[in-house]
């Protein structure tokens, strides 16, 4: 079995600004905490407002004086490649990083997150080479020229969330980069570490002073003021919708460009003439990735009456076959990991006590473990039947490994199902009836759906957007550039029209 504390420093890590490591004027430090036993095995420093004032001045020179900005996109993919190639040395430092930071399973984040974050530089040095943009016919007599260019946003504040720092903030990171602005990562408090040590290796490659800027802290200080700075260009945030809302009236006074990816409530419509088993199998997978702590999480599993019964049966004797444990102990059979923190293991314990109190039908779950692991955050898959629309846990993100089954008759019912909530991130259908497959997911108001099968097979490639609450601003390289018209006068002497 690995020993993931090898890695693990003994002194605090430090924030990473202006090419430099840095010790905050403060001192403070954040205890980093696992999951599995909420024992603290290392230390943060926390950065304040000193610190962000000068990451913002680094990140701004970088961009409008620095090398960054005057590189070429071909320099810049050699950069992104470069880092590509030192990250995938040290993938099993950084998948135990993270495991040990999030209370992940170690052989999903090295077999699965490591490699999506590698591709994800691979990629994006890729797309680096490739901005392309476009010449537009235009009215004139053939005496006009109009191209369409895209050029980097600026300077980008980018704020992480906690379940899945490394992998999220690499895709992020390298089409940030790609795009050719400079960046501010701000990780979460609760899991900031994999992306301190991701610091060592952009030292590493060269990356210029100021291109990558790295500060822990509070989002409501360190967080507020990159929002609220008129010298940040954008603010990028993947996580909560009432974060999110924040947000858009902090940065109302700058009126800078946000790109908010947020919750979701995700729909799974179950059609009654499915292989049974094998979608059983897929709406598990599809609510207890990560114990639940997925964005796109299919948290909403939407029944035909005549399976309804047979498909709860199946589905409960499939959550019998997770062994809770330390993700290290895969060797042992662990394949279920805890929840990030106390604070969030007591909210969806008190959304279950709601699900319960409002009527919801308790099939299996629905108590925080005891025994040997009752000193983490372990929740065992949940699942409720019977949910009705009014209900809580049917309208609210748990963000948890807690299921909702509700039952419908007809198509139209399913679809006014799957739509009845404020979040729009994602859905998926499950028929043999391909042609209702297609129909059936057109009318999902969501920026994700999947057909017969669950989470996406291209998170760079085809990148989801939020509708609805769960999010605002376009995906991929162009969320991060904006885009510029230019018309050219052809012709001589041409006079305005009086």
């Amino acid at each position: 079995m690995i020993d993931p504390y090898k890695y693990v420093n003994n002194k605090p890590y430090k924030l990473y600004i202006n090419g430099e490591f840095i010790t905050p004027k403060s001192g403070k430090t954040m205890d980093v905490i696992n999951p599995v036993n909420n024992k603290s095995f290392a230390r943060v420093y926390k950065g304040g407002e000193k610190e962000v004032k000068k990451a913002i001045k680094a990140a701004r020179k970088a961009y409008d004086n620095g090398p960054w900005g005057k590189m070429t996109n071909l320099q810049r993919s050699k950069l992104l490649l470069k880092f590509r190639d030192k990250l995938s040395e040290r993938r099993e430092e950084l998948a135990c990083l993270e495991a040990l930071d999030c209370g992940k399973l170690y052989t999903s984040t090295f077999y699965y997150e490591l490699p999506q974050s590698i591709d994800a530089f691979e990629y994006y040095a890729g797309k680096a080479r490739c901005l392309e943009g476009k010449v537009v016919p235009v009215d004139g007599g053939g005496n006009y020229l109009n191209y369409v260019t895209w050029n980097p946003c600026g300077v980008v504040a980018e704020i992480l969330p906690w379940n899945g720092p490394l992998m999220m903030g690499c895709q992020k990171i390298s089409a940030i980069l790609a795009a050719g602005n400079t960046v501010i990562v701000k990780p979460s408090s609760w899991a900031s570490l994999s992306l301190l040590a991701l610091a060592s290796i952009f030292d590493e490659v060269g990356f210029p002073p100021g291109v990558v800027n790295i500060i822990t802290g509070s989002g409501s200080l360190v967080g507020d003021m990159l929002v609220k700075s008129k010298n940040v260009d954008m603010v990028s945030l993947t996580g909560g919708t009432e974060t999110g809302k924040k947000i858009i009236e902090s940065s109302a006074k700058s009126v800078k460009n946000i790109a908010l990816e947020l919750g979701g409530k995700s729909p799974n419509i179950i059609f009654e003439d499915v292989n049974l088993e094998n979608a059983c199998k897929w709406a598990l997978f599809g609510f207890t990735l990560n114990s639940g702590q997925v964005c796109v999480s299919g948290t909403r599993i939407i029944v035909q009456e005549s399976i309804y019964d047979d498909f709860i049966i199946q589905l409960n004797k499939l959550c019998k076959n997770f062994k809770l444990g330390d993700g290290f102990d895969y060797e042992k059979g662990v394949n279920f990991g805890p929840l990030i923190s106390k604070e969030h293991c007591n909210t969806v314990l008190n959304y279950i006590e709601k699900g319960i109190s409002e009527g919801a039908r308790l099939v299996t779950g629905g108590k925080k473990l005891e025994g040997e692991l009752s000193n983490g955050n372990f929740i065992s898959p949940t699942i409720f039947a019977d949910v009705t629309s009014h209900m809580t846990i049917f309208q609210e993100e748990i963000f948890g490994p807690v299921v909702c089954i509700s039952k419908f008759k007809t198509e139209e019912e399913a679809i006014k199902l799957a739509n009845g909530v404020n979040y729009g991130l994602a859905g998926a259908v499950f028929t043999n009836n391909i042609k209702r497959g297609h129909r059936v997911a057109e009318k999902i108001k969501a920026g994700q759906v999947y057909i017969n099968t669950y989470f996406s097979k291209g998170m760079v490639e085809s990148a989801g957007t939020g509708w609805k609450q769960s999010g605002l601003g376009v995906a991929g390289i162009h969320k991060y550039m904006h885009s510029k018209t230019t018309f050219v006068e052809l012709d001589d002497n041409v006079n305005p029209p009086l």
